[in-house]
């Protein structure tokens, strides 16, 4: 399955603690073995702010962690006008957030099928959401 890849997923595996490191780790090679997986730079973005903001990750661990562990597995799709214009009715149709919106015009630009994220947002949508215990 094509699958995209949220900012979450990201940081919970650049922050993982003791208890949830199998668990996350598990689930992320079982997405690269099974699935192809993309994501755009807006999440690169995301990720590298939040883990500084919440977990006090420094930006050049988070940068180490995306060039080493998601680069080699994960496609990187552009962000383009067209995308934009996708989620603007995105936005106003199911009131997401713009970040996420972008996210979703991505998927359905691109042909995929589903997102991975805990995001409960994206449950309004006519989008399959995966995510640990599926």
């Amino acid at each position: 399955m094509k699958l995209f890849l949220d900012t979450n997923l990201l940081v919970y595996l650049l922050t993982k603690t003791p208890e949830n490191e199998r668990r996350i780790v598990e689930f992320y090679v079982e997405l690269i073995e099974n699935h192809d997986l993309y994501t755009n730079p807006l999440v690169f973005d995301e990720t590298i702010h939040v883990a500084k903001k919440k977990y006090g990750v420094p930006y050049e661990l988070s940068i180490e962690f995306i060039d080493e562990k998601v680069l080699p597995y994960v496609e990187v799709l552009p962000l383009t006008v067209f995308d934009y214009l996708t989620a603007r009715l995105i936005i106003t149709k199911y009131s997401l957030r713009p970040s996420d919106a972008l996210h979703v015009a991505v998927i359905e630009n691109n042909g995929l099928q589903a997102i991975v994220s805990e995001d409960e947002d994206f449950d309004v949508l006519p989008l399959k959401r995966v995510w640990l215990g599926d």
